[in-house]
């Protein structure tokens, strides 16, 4: 089995440089533009939190995902897997 590359970013922000900007170039970096996403159907898969949780993602970062892949060429949908 191969071992599997782990991508990690510095969280400290700057004026010139965001979260979501930091989110973009590390699918970048991991190679998302090798994928082939055209005309493809692709599942973002988030927890979109229950009350009183704070452990989801919130949908800034999806959306940068999904506006990334629909750049090259996907269809991004976002679904859920909860715990209810």
């Amino acid at each position: 089995m191969a071992k599997s590359k782990v991508y990690y970013t510095n969280m400290h922000v700057t004026g010139e440089r965001n979260l979501l900007q930091k989110l973009e170039a590390l699918m970048k970096k991991a190679g998302f533009e090798n994928i082939d996403f055209k005309e493809k159907f692709v599942a973002v898969k988030v927890h979109f939190g229950e009350p009183g949780n704070l452990a989801y993602l919130r949908a800034n970062y999806a959306k940068v995902v999904c506006d990334y892949v629909k750049k090259l060429g996907g269809n991004p949908f976002v679904t859920d897997c909860n715990t209810l």
